[in-house]
């Protein structure tokens, strides 16, 4: 671990009750950066993300960091609220922490999280800000972007969708991109037979009942719930004995209970699983024979997708944003629909049940592809280079600090006819302390006296006024006696 350099990675959130896409992603890139870096991961509060980095080896720092939210939805005053956060109290806390401990570089994660970019930057700390999201667009969107190109010495974007906010000329001087991927352990590969019918058991879902699922993070309007809804009308309509789950905690309370009332409204409620998180996903995942997407953003990505089809399930979804790009990767383009159109959503699942065997085929195949492009393999063959260009770049000429400031230690310029040593200083009379020795010592006393309790203090001054006067007072009798012995002399 010692001829490692440390750098810090910065989470924007840690939930305790599930952990959301964006944290999963964090945690596995400090995983896999783990054998080149020594980690540290800071998050804002304990939670399942700090729970899970914990147990992998990796370092936590708790930190309370405010999020700029007006990174993702910019506005008029962006500019200066970002001013106006470098003024908070735990801005300079950050600023301090990072001061102290000087790692080699730093990654923020999302653009929302600015303050460790904007707090490093002004440390000379390097920056690499992980956009995973996409920025929206509308007039203000260059005062975001702007942000991020002054802050940043690189930008790692997880998806085409997520750099297209940044103008040419920026993307080709620092966006990098890496996609993200899975963890082959956390797959439970060997066990999905047992997973999927212990699953389908609890649900109370036969064996000929086909399960369409839907999976997200935290539920609100964004994410589409009520589309999947509607689309499970159309599709129940042809496939009366499908079944459909929904998993995912309320992050919109009222939207999610909208929904539930949607359902039973339409008479499906037996038809239909609301289940909250969901510990083990492998479980989910592998109980459903179809994955539907409907998400109404452009998502920077879409992990859901990513990790559906890691587990061989087809996956139906809008054509936009990273999943467009996700699909077309892995060769099922043909299940992208228009956006928002509900109906043929619904068609395009009902293709899939009609025929036996189809959907697995699909799923099988689109593992094979996915795992070609976005597999573990090529991820660590992606993240190697980049491994090995940060620590050329950032590690190989360490950082001190001396009186508050970075000096870069560079190798010493030859130059010749140096003298061997400058000339010794005369050495200081003993009996003639310098002027700065005499005020340390000064100083010194005075701290001293000033740590002593008040009753102390008033004692010590009276001592030292009472040896003054009898210091005075022996004097004058010397002199007295000297006189008197003079005269007796004379």
């Amino acid at each position: 671990m010692a001829d490692k350099a440390t750098i810090v990675l910065f989470s924007h959130v840690s939930n305790t009750r599930s952990i959301t896409g964006a944290e999963k992603l964090l945690l596995f890139f400090a995983q896999e950066l783990s054998p080149y870096f020594n980690c540290i991961l800071v998050a804002p509060q304990d939670g399942k993300l700090t729970s899970q980095a914990r147990s992998c080896g990796i370092s936590v720092q708790l930190l309370s960091i405010p999020l700029l939210y007006g990174m993702y939805t910019p506005y008029a005053g962006l500019e200066a609220d970002a001013q106006k956060f470098q003024e908070s109290r735990e801005y300079h806390e950050l600023t301090d922490w990072l001061n102290s401990l000087r790692p080699a570089f730093v990654i923020t994660s999302t653009c929302v999280h600015a303050l460790p970019a904007m707090a490093a930057k002004s440390l000379g700390i390097p920056v690499i800000w992980k956009i995973s999201e996409t920025i929206t667009d509308n007039e203000y969107t260059p005062i975001s972007v702007g942000l991020i190109h002054r802050n940043s010495d690189e930008i790692l974007a997880i998806s085409q969708t997520a750099a297209a906010c940044f103008p040419e000329d920026v993307r080709a001087e620092k966006v990098i991109q890496l996609p993200p991927s899975w963890n082959d352990k956390e797959m439970m590969i060997e066990a999905w037979s047992k997973l999927r019918s212990e699953r389908r058991r609890e649900l109370r879902v036969k064996p000929h009942e086909q399960l369409i699922g839907y999976i997200s993070s935290f539920i609100n309007k964004e994410k589409g719930l009520e589309h999947f809804v509607k689309m499970a009308v159309l599709v129940h309509a042809v496939h009366p004995s499908s079944k459909f789950v929904v998993i995912g905690s309320a992050g919109d309370k009222s939207y999610y209970e909208r929904c539930v009332r949607k359902v039973k409204l339409e008479g499906l409620y037996t038809r239909f699983k609301f289940v909250g998180y969901a510990e083990c996903l492998p479980s989910a995942y592998c109980a459903m024979d179809v994955l539907v997407v409907p998400s109404l953003i452009r998502e920077g990505f879409g992990m859901t997708a990513l990790e559906g089809m890691a587990f061989g399930k087809p996956v139906v979804a809008y054509d936009s944003g990273g999943l467009r790009e996700i699909l077309h990767a892995a060769g099922c383009g043909e299940n992208l629909v228009p956006a928002s159109n509900i109906s043929a959503l619904a068609e395009r699942v009902n293709v899939m049940l009609a025929q036996p065997g189809l959907a697995l085929t699909l799923g099988s195949q689109a593992r094979e592809r996915v795992d070609a492009v976005y597999g573990p393999a090529a991820y660590r063959s992606r993240l190697q280079g980049l491994a090995e260009m940060w620590n050329l770049r950032y590690c190989s000429a360490p950082a001190v600090r001396e009186a508050d400031s970075v000096v870069v230690v560079e190798p010493p310029a030859v130059q010749p006819d140096l003298p061997a040593a400058s000339p010794a200083l005369p050495p200081r009379s003993k009996g003639l302390p310098s002027r700065v020795a005499r005020k340390r010592r000064g100083k010194a006393r005075a701290r001293r006296r000033s740590g002593r309790p008040l009753v102390l203090r008033r004692v010590a001054r009276k001592r030292r006024k009472g040896s003054a006067r009898r210091r005075s007072t022996a004097g004058g009798k010397r002199r007295r006696a000297r006189r008197g012995g003079r005269r007796r002399a004379a």
